[in-house]
């Protein structure tokens, strides 16, 4: 029996429903082991390249405890010549100490044999780096 192997749409489609449910498990089990995730425009403290599956389910369990994803909209998803290469629009709402709000990404998203390669992830660090300003002591960045 051949065994189907998802497609950079279909595993993206998974991404964002494993995003929007909170189900952190799943949504690293869609990493390659040995992913590499680059942010090149991020928050001071954060790392700006993420290396392996393992890393980043750390990651997104360390995050689960300070905030919620409730829902993804204006998702557009432009397919490109490589079918292993997708790149991605979408804003992700979001629930943080009390407060609702929405952050917009896009991301540069590579596939192999159905597991997320490498990935580029752009994100609206103005927006939240406004969102932590708000939420520190004396409007500092700390905190």
């Amino acid at each position: 029996m051949t065994r189907t192997v998802p497609g950079a749409r279909e595993v993206f489609d998974r991404f964002l429903a494993a995003s929007v449910e909170n189900r952190w498990d799943d949504l690293a089990d869609l990493y390659a082991e040995d992913v590499i995730l680059e942010m090149p425009f991020t928050l001071p403290g954060v790392p700006r390249v993420t290396q392996g599956r393992e890393e980043l389910r750390r990651r997104f369990h360390a995050a689960a405890g300070a905030r919620r994803v409730t829902k993804a909209d204006n998702v557009v998803v432009h397919e490109t010549a490589n079918p292993a290469v997708l790149v991605a629009e979408f804003d992700l709402h979001q629930e943080m100490r009390g407060e609702v709000f929405a952050v917009s990404y896009v991301m540069v998203v590579t596939v192999e044999d159905g597991l997320i390669k490498h990935t580029r992830d752009y994100t609206d660090t103005a927006a939240a780096a406004e969102r932590i300003k708000a939420w520190s002591p004396a409007g500092t960045s700390a905190g």
